[in-house]
């Protein structure tokens, strides 16, 4: 079996270290969660200081119906802008899937024009699919 060899050598070349990375992204979520409460701590302080303040300029209910509007505005907009940015993503990974498809395409025709064997296309195909599944893993995770 002479494809081992190259699966092999393929996995070399790609540099697969899953402890390493397990290990940063364990660090990473502590760090993150950390943060967390620390920015919630501060915002529930930064609420609560606001309504003190609004209530010592009006009555404490509309105060409170003010911050509540506000939050609703705010949360129209994040909704807003998340769905633009999930159509511009989806947009953009469907270009790159294209993209991606059209190379391979042009890539086998490429070789079975220059006269390639069916043993050399059918190798040169695995290959193609395992390299591109692993640089799709590690261009897709943003933490990386």
């Amino acid at each position: 079996m002479r494809f081992l060899p190259l699966l092999s050598s393929l996995m070399s070349l790609a540099n697969v270290d899953i402890g390493g990375a397990v290990s940063r992204r364990a660090r990473g979520v502590g760090y993150t969660l950390t943060a967390i409460i620390f920015l919630l701590t501060a915002y529930v302080l930064a609420v609560g200081a606001l309504a003190f303040f609004l209530a010592g300029h009006m009555s404490t209910w509309a105060a409170l119906a003010i911050i509540a509007l506000g939050f609703f505005g705010m949360a129209g907009i994040v909704f807003w802008f998340a769905g633009i940015s999930a159509r511009a993503e989806e947009e953009r990974a469907r270009q790159v899937a294209a993209a991606r498809q059209e190379a391979a395409l042009g890539t086998l025709t490429g070789l079975a024009l220059d006269g390639g064997s069916t043993k050399t296309l059918i190798i040169a195909a695995l290959a193609g699919v395992l390299a591109g599944r692993l640089l799709g893993q590690k261009g897709s995770d943003p933490a990386d």
